[in-house]
């Protein structure tokens, strides 16, 4: 089985890969970027990809909500990750000789508070191991604590994120659509057939009616005009349940439901 991820090799996705399955269970083939995994997978029924959908601190990753709307791709199951990052510099750098730090935008965003404190400015990378590669004297890297395998870099500042406790949320993916026996959650895209008052309202009630949780909800714009918006949700249901009903509810308000996966649950 082919592997599809954000690549090179210590990438965040590279790690949460390693939970699911090993370089001796898959054939790793990293990408460059997140919209090249999903075509990758997409184009390869023998495959699966390992892709962000949601940061504890940065919220859902929107070209991978786009691409379950847009690309023949589905949810087959998720992987929790704990996000810890350091300032990488070459070895004895002091903080202070730093005035520039590279990263992708998400890590970026999520140790915002650490490069204000510092006054750095920020250079963008397509992935945090090749963030290494721009350091000199004057430049640093954000990417993983414990990436680090060239001995003439260091982590000269370590758990740099903003929060503590900072989880990514990853999916596999697959393209084609895959019901676990062992399901506890359903994610399911809703579009409004048309505008009007109270859309999302109705979708939260009839969730609501039948005491299904919601852990995940996500809008996305149709990108058909302004104002007009599609729905993501993970619900605590499997659908041999009272999710069923919900979805026949929706359908006769005009919504249409189509089923991004139904797995289960990773609580830790």
């Amino acid at each position: 089985m082919n592997l599809y991820y954000l690549g090179p090799r210590g990438t965040f996705s590279y790690l949460a890969s390693k939970k699911y399955l090993t370089e001796t269970e898959a054939d790793y083939h990293p990408k460059s970027n997140l919209y090249e995994v999903v075509q990758a997978v997409q184009n390869d029924s023998d495959s699966i990809g390992i892709v962000p959908i949601e940061n504890s601190i940065e919220g859902t990753i929107n070209i991978i909500a786009d691409g379950l709307a847009h690309q023949n791709i589905y949810a087959i199951g998720e992987i929790h990750l704990n996000i810890q990052f350091g300032l990488y510099a070459l070895a004895g750098t002091p903080i202070e000789a730093i005035d520039t730090v590279y990263s992708i935008a998400p890590a970026i965003s999520q140790t915002n508070q650490f490069i204000q404190h510092h006054q750095f400015q920020i250079g963008y990378s397509e992935s945090t191991v090749q963030s290494l590669d721009f350091i000199d004297e004057h430049t640093g890297a954000i990417a993983p604590l414990g990436i680090n395998e060239d001995h003439r870099l260091e982590a000269i500042e370590q758990n740099i994120e903003d929060f503590p406790h900072n989880v990514t949320r990853f999916l596999i993916i697959g393209n084609h659509l895959t019901i676990a026996e062992d399901a506890t959650d359903t994610v399911l895209m809703i579009t409004p057939e048309q505008d009007r008052a109270g859309l999302l309202a109705n979708i939260l009630n009839t969730f609501a009616i039948f005491n299904i949780n919601l852990s995940w909800i996500e809008s996305r714009p149709l990108k058909t005009q302004l104002g007009r918006y599609r729905f993501f949700v993970q619900a605590d249901a499997t659908l041999n349940s009272e999710l069923d009903k919900v979805i026949k509810i929706l359908e006769t308000l005009d919504y249409q439901v189509k089923i991004i996966g139904s797995f289960k649950k990773q609580t830790k």
